[in-house]
């Protein structure tokens, strides 16, 4: 009897598309022992159970999130509450600065308006003192100095008159008591001669008196007026007529014969109150009414 070969059937297209179950799936089924129905619970297990697993990582994210959130809401308040304080200390400090500026310009103008009365104040002194000066200076128009005139202890103003006249006749100048309205000798000065004020009743007396000296120690340059012309006891000692000046005249005057010493060939003298300087010889005479005049005379 022939053998008859039969060809397996065909599997269907459906069950090779079929997709391989789940090896979780697949190994829960074979490990499975029981009914089906008891299968079936043991894979419903095991799906419940990664799915729990999952959950939890989530939650646990969640909170590490959530901690996360918090720990920058906490440090975001913080530094808004340091920016706060910041811009507070900002804004005292601005307030401070802005205080500090309006003090400035305060003071700034304070200064400016003392400066300003200052100069006023300055001008108007400027003013006195030269209005002091020259009340003083004419006060003085008819007075002279009788200078190294050796003291006597009788010496009274009668004395003093009678010597006024004897230098005026030394002089060639013919002197009355009348023509004296004041005589008097200054405070003692300690190993010197205090000079001796005299007021004449009219400035051409004055005048007279110191041009007729100025000739005499001229025309006789080698025997100039001394004690001895006015007939005074104790050694020969020069005697000086000169202006009684001003306490600013006789400090420009000393200045001046400073000025001469250490300028060669200057001069200096005095008349009318006022002190005079020429440069040189020949040269024009320049009135000093001031100190600040000598700076300027180094400029010329």
């Amino acid at each position: 009897m022939a053998t008859t070969q039969r060809t397996p059937p065909e599997k269907s297209t459906q069950t090779l598309l079929k997709p391989t179950l789940l090896t979780q799936e697949s190994d829960t089924a074979s490990d499975c022992i029981g009914s089906e129905t008891e299968c079936v619970g043991q894979r419903n297990i095991t799906r419940r159970y990664k799915r729990g697993y999952d959950e939890s990582m989530l939650n646990e994210l969640k909170d590490m999130l959530a901690d996360v959130q918090l720990q920058q809401k906490s440090q975001a308040s913080k530094f808004n509450e340091e920016m706060q304080k910041l811009m507070q200390q900002n804004a005292k400090i601005t307030e401070s600065i802005q205080y500090m500026s309006d003090k400035y310009d305060e003071v700034l103008r304070q200064l400016q308006q003392t400066k300003s009365e200052n100069s006023a104040f300055k001008t108007q002194i400027k003013t006195l003192e030269q209005k002091l000066e020259t009340f003083e200076r004419n006060s003085k128009a008819s007075t002279l100095e009788l200078r190294n005139v050796p003291e006597s202890n009788s010496e009274d103003k009668s004395a003093l008159i009678e010597l006024v006249r004897s230098v005026g006749d030394v002089l060639n100048v013919k002197v009355l008591d009348t023509d004296i309205r004041t005589i008097y000798r200054t405070k003692k000065i300690p190993n010197k001669s205090a000079p001796i004020i005299v007021e004449f009743s009219s400035n051409s007396i004055k005048e007279n008196i110191i041009m007729s000296s100025k000739k005499y120690n001229k025309d006789k340059n080698t025997e100039k007026l001394n004690s001895t012309h006015l007939k005074l006891i104790g050694e020969k000692k020069p005697i000086f007529i000169a202006e009684s000046l001003t306490t600013c005249g006789r400090k420009l005057y000393y200045m001046a014969r400073q000025y001469v010493k250490n300028h060669r060939g200057a001069s200096c003298w005095t008349a009318y109150g006022r002190v005079y300087i020429r440069q040189k010889e020949g040269g024009p005479s320049i009135l000093i009414s001031r100190e600040e005049d000598f700076f300027e005379l180094k400029t010329q």
